[in-house]
């Protein structure tokens, strides 16, 4: 008798006679459907596996991203969003999953934008944000867009923050046109110079050969002075070359740092003082710091008046600290140029017009160095101002071990 198990049984009656069809399934036959089974099971788990995974890797994606990447549906509601979605919107915290876009970014061309992508097409610009809105203010969020369709009837909307991209060209831009000014200006001189010494010799007048050759060694050590500060400055600002830190006593190093400007301002009656009680160790790269004390010292010089008087003030603070304050009783600083003071060829033209100030001039890199070099150490500068009054350039740096 071959094997098999009744697999289904069907009753029949028709004409009052009843029949019994019995349909046989052999064990071939019920293993083939239960692989069969399996296999569509399997099958099934596959796709929610993969569905599984690729939901993983769409949150792992959106986790680790710094752009504002949203998912939306072909009704325009959000199906998902990256953390940092609320940061560049401008909106804070806020729950995005299940919002209407135009709820969340407020901004009709981003709709329009997503319309599109849901359409199949693909579109890309740059648009400002501004507390959640759309602005073309100066203080806006500047962000790239990109609107491309997901595939699935939705669309995808990545949003990169550009902010400071836009404000590094703008520096780059300012650099280039700063540093063309400074390089024209002496190399002028220079070359009008030299076409007089030139001019003169051809004629057999030596006479002024000595005096122009003079200026013109005065606008070469200017350039030697630019170049240096340039790589001062680089050197900082790409930290490539380690802080040589040491113990030394800071009323010393400001005594030092009088003691070389002191001639300068004995010229226009002024003088230099330095306030607070030594010995006062800290560890630092004596030079570095040396050298932000002299920039700010020469700067309070320069602006000082005709019988300023600087002074160099040196206190341990609570923590342990350390403060050193350069005051001026000079020209001051006015108030809208505060926030660029410490910029690269940032130059502040003297609000009275010069008069009765000791000189100006310099690179305009002074500052920058000294911001660096301060920063380097894990300390902070700050400067106050009043117009006509003075100025007050103070550096603060942590007690040993608290620097970064």
């Amino acid at each position: 008798m071959p094997d098999f198990v009744i697999g289904l049984a069907t009753v029949l009656i028709s004409a009052g006679i009843t029949y019994l069809i019995v349909r046989r399934f052999t064990a071939q036959d019920v293993a083939t459907e239960a692989d069969h089974a399996a296999r569509e099971s399997s099958r099934a788990d596959v796709a929610w596996d993969r569905a599984d995974r690729r939901s993983e890797r769409l949150n792992a994606l959106l986790q680790a991203t710094d752009d504002a990447i949203l998912r939306v549906g072909s009704d325009l509601v959000i199906r998902a969003a990256s953390p940092v979605t609320g940061e560049i919107l401008a909106r804070g915290d806020v729950q995005f999953r299940g919002m209407p876009l135009i709820e969340a970014t407020v901004d009709f061309r981003l709709e329009e934008l997503t319309i599109k992508a849901i359409a199949g097409e693909v579109h890309r610009g740059e648009i400002d944000i501004r507390d959640g809105r759309i602005g073309h203010s100066d203080e806006a969020r500047h962000v790239s867009v990109v609107a491309a369709p997901d595939g699935d009837g939705g669309a995808w909307l990545v949003l990169r923050d550009l902010t400071e991209v836009r404000r590094l060209r703008q520096i780059r831009t300012e650099f280039v046109d700063n540093l063309s000014h400074e390089l024209r200006t002496p190399l002028s001189t220079i070359r009008l110079l030299a076409e007089t010494i030139g001019g003169a010799a051809a004629k057999g007048d030596v006479s002024g050969v000595a005096s122009r050759s003079a200026k013109i060694e005065v606008e070469v050590l200017h350039l030697v002075q630019m170049a240096d500060e340039m790589l001062d400055l680089a050197t900082l600002e790409a930290g490539e070359i380690p802080l040589r830190k040491a113990e030394f006593d800071l009323v010393a190093l400001a005594e030092e740092v009088a003691l070389r400007f002191a001639p300068v301002a004995a010229q226009h009656g002024g003088g230099i003082d330095v306030i607070g009680a030594g010995p006062l160790l800290i560890s630092g790269d004596r030079d570095r710091l040396r050298q932000a004390v002299a920039n700010l010292v020469h700067n309070a010089v320069k602006y000082s008046r005709e019988g300023g008087r600087v002074e160099l003030q040196i206190a341990r603070l609570s923590d342990g600290g350390t403060q050193i304050a350069v005051v001026d009783h000079g020209i001051g600083i006015d108030r809208a140029h505060l926030s660029r003071i410490f910029e690269r060829f940032f130059t502040v033209e003297r609000v009275d017009g010069g008069a009765g100030a000791v000189g100006g001039g310099g690179t305009g890199l002074g500052l920058a160095i000294a911001r660096h070099a301060v920063l380097r150490h894990g300390g902070e500068i700050t400067v106050t101002s009043t117009t006509g009054v003075g100025t007050t350039f103070t550096i603060t740096l942590p007690a040993a071990g608290a620097a970064s």
